[in-house]
């Protein structure tokens, strides 16, 4: 089995970049939640975009707006990425919110491409939403700090 590093900040934004599904860690009534996340990492901006419904995560976000955002790249036991961001919660609203929702469609369906995979039903009901009044919440997470471990056997 290979060793394991700390990867490089270059390489964790990688493993964002090469990736669509994460796990938000947030606090809520003195109780940590982790519930899965489609995202988008804007390299640009240097924060991660996602949506989510009205209701307990958005609550608790806007109460406590500090998170932790996980995502693995899993190839097997002995070849592994693991990036962990902290940062800060950021609601997006107006015409930034609507921005950031086409961004987020168009970039994670650019992630879902270069890996050959299929395109999610969910992408095409965000794209009508961007017309219409009722929009999911859009926010950000902006980074404050991020890590990243890997193992990857050369044998």
């Amino acid at each position: 089995m290979g060793s394991l590093v700390n990867l490089k900040v270059i390489d964790c934004k990688g493993v964002l970049e090469d990736n669509y599904i994460g796990r938000i860690a947030y606090i809520a009534d003195n109780v940590p939640h982790v519930v899965p996340s489609t995202y988008y990492f804007d390299r640009y901006k240097e924060r991660i975009l996602c949506f989510a419904t009205n209701g307990h995560r958005i609550n608790a976000l806007r109460m406590y707006n500090k998170v932790s955002f996980q995502v693995d790249h899993i190839e097997s036991f002995k070849n592994w990425k693991s990036v962990q961001v902290h940062g800060i919660f950021e609601e997006l609203t107006g015409n930034e919110a609507k921005d950031s929702l086409k961004r987020f469609v168009d970039g994670v369906q650019g992630t879902i491409e270069k890996k050959n995979a299929e395109r999610p039903s969910f992408l095409s009901h965000f794209s009508t939403k961007l017309q219409e009044a009722e929009m999911p919440v859009v926010y950000s997470i902006v980074l404050n700090e991020i890590t990243g471990k890997s193992i990857t056997d050369n044998s």
